[in-house]
Formats: structure tokens, C-alpha cells, sequence
């Protein structure tokens, strides 16, 4: 899978995503669409450090990034919701969502597994959705 540039004439390098062969394949359309909203993402990045990005490049950037942490959240969601999650302890669970507090994980995942499953989760896990 590559981050492949929108225009055939830009002479760019490409950032190749390193996945095993059986995850690409699990993966399918999803995986590109993943990919191409990072390219958005990073694209906006190069713009943003540059210091010239216009308000429509500035937009793009914005929703692709936004597309993409709404699906990010939805795979952190959906990991934490795994039956086999729960042996996680909430040390290690702070420690993997960068938090300082085992309460704080704690509190989180407390309060997610209270919310129903969004479709996001859902497409998470699911590829059919």
C-alpha cells in the first residue's frame, strides 16, 4: 500500500505504509481510504510548515484529518470493547493511551463500554459495514 500522489506530474517521493501481505488483503478499499486520508493529513503538514496554505488547501487538510481520527478513535474504541481487553490492567491501559492516571484509563474505558457501539466500531470490526 503507498501514500500515492493525486497528480501523475508531481515528481515526488512516496511513503510506503509497511503491512504484511494478509493484512493489506484484510484491509482492501479500506486500507487505501485510510491511506489517502494520511496523505491529506501529511499533505496539510507540508502546507502548514511551509507557511503558505490557502483556505481551500487549509479545508482539505482539516476534513481529511478529521476523517481520519474519527477512524483511529473508532479502532481505539473498538480495541478497548475486545473481550480480551479486559486483561489489560488499567496501568498498562493508561500507559497505552498516554494518560498518567490508571483512574483516568479507568474512567474511560468505564465510560465507553457504557456508550453503544457507533457504526464507526462497527465498520472497525466488521468488514461488511
Amino acid at each position: 500500500m503507498t501514500t500515492e500522489s493525486e497528480r501523475p506530474d508531481d515528481h515526488q517521493e512516496q511513503l510506503l505504509v509497511p503491512l504484511a501481505a494478509e493484512d493489506v488483503a484484510v484491509l482492501g478499499c479500506d486500507g487505501e481510504q485510510l491511506a489517502a486520508l494520511l496523505a491529506t493529513a501529511l499533505h496539510g503538514l507540508a502546507l502548514l510548515r511551509r507557511g503558505r496554505a490557502n483556505a481551500a488547501e487549509l479545508a482539505a487538510a482539516i476534513d481529511g484529518t478529521t476523517g481520519l481520527l474519527e477512524r483511529l478513535e473508532a479502532v481505539r474504541d473498538a480495541s478497548l470493547r475486545q473481550p480480551t481487553a479486559k486483561d489489560i490492567s488499567h496501568a498498562e491501559l493508561a500507559r497505552a493511551m498516554h494518560l498518567e492516571s490508571r483512574a483516568t484509563a479507568q474512567s474511560r474505558r468505564r465510560t465507553l463500554l457504557n456508550k453503544p457501539v457507533s457504526d464507526l466500531e462497527r465498520w472497525a470490526t466488521d468488514p461488511a459495514e
